[in-house]
C-alpha cells in the first residue's frame, strides 16, 4: 500500500524553471486571500469585543475608525512584505 504522504515529497521536478513566474503569481494570488481572510477575522474580532455577537449582515456592513484601519493596513504591510522577501530569498539573509 502506498503512503498518502508521500503526494507531499514526489518522486519527480513538479515545475520548471520556466513556472517560476506562475508559481509566483499563485503564491501573490493566495497572499491577497490570506489577507482577506485576516481582515474579516480582524473585524469578527472587533465586533465580537464590542458587541459580544456577530452576524454576517454586521460583518459585511462594519465601518472600520482609523484605529482599526491602521491595524488591518499594519496587518496586509506585515504579510505582503513576509511574502515578497520569501520570493524574493531575503527572507534567508
Amino acid at each position: 500500500m502506498k503512503d498518502p504522504r508521500d503526494f507531499n515529497t514526489p518522486d519527480n521536478q513538479i515545475l520548471g524553471p520556466e513556472h517560476v513566474d506562475n508559481l509566483a503569481r499563485a503564491v501573490l494570488s493566495l497572499t491577497r486571500e490570506v489577507a482577506v481572510l485576516t481582515d474579516r477575522v480582524m473585524v469578527i474580532e472587533t465586533l465580537l469585543e464590542r458587541e459580544g455577537l456577530v452576524t454576517v449582515e454586521a460583518i459585511d456592513t462594519f465601518e472600520p475608525d482609523a484605529a482599526f484601519q491602521k491595524r488591518v493596513d499594519e496587518a496586509m504591510a506585515t504579510i505582503t512584505a513576509g511574502v515578497v522577501a520569501a520570493l524574493q530569498g531575503a527572507d534567508r539573509d
